[in-house]
């Protein structure tokens, strides 16, 4: 079965509303990941700050500064996966963004097909009673003549 036009256009339309919903969820992890990035670099900045410190001679100083490094280093890892696992959000948004605007183009693609052999057919159409109506005149004006002189054939 064969979709309509008027079909085919509000199918095209559903596809751009999910495809402009796909562009903000894209939006969004985006954001996430700049925002775990941000916290990332803030978290390496800190611990350089801390390495360029000198605690001095005192021993608790320095098993503070060595004990707030090795927390330090935990939050580092936890935010660098944090970021690892945004970037893959991004990666399969961005996978599913394409499908939807494949999607799209696909229909699109039989939406112009679709009015292309609508608009060719109503040309036929147009054709046809243009003949039609140009055998009835040129019948009307040659009249029974011309269908004797064929013989009946026509």
């Amino acid at each position: 079965m064969a979709l309509s036009a008027q079909r085919l256009k509000r199918l095209v339309a559903h596809r751009e509303r999910l495809e402009r919903l796909q562009e903000q969820e894209l939006a969004g992890a985006v954001r996430v990941l700049r925002i775990r990035q941000q916290a990332l670099d803030a978290a390496r900045a800190s611990r350089l700050e801390l390495l360029a410190t000198d605690p001095g001679a005192d021993l608790a100083a320095r098993q503070g500064v060595v004990d707030y490094l090795q927390r330090l280093d935990r939050e580092i890892a936890a935010k660098d996966a944090a970021v690892r696992h945004s970037l893959e959000d991004v990666d399969a948004e961005r996978a599913t963004l394409r499908e939807r605007s494949r999607d799209r183009k696909a229909m699109e693609s039989l939406l112009e097909k679709r009015v292309e052999e609508e608009r060719v057919e109503r040309n036929r159409a147009d054709i046809r009673r243009l003949d039609d109506v140009a055998g009835r005149r040129w019948f009307d004006a040659n009249g029974v003549a011309a269908a004797a002189d064929t013989g009946g054939r026509e």
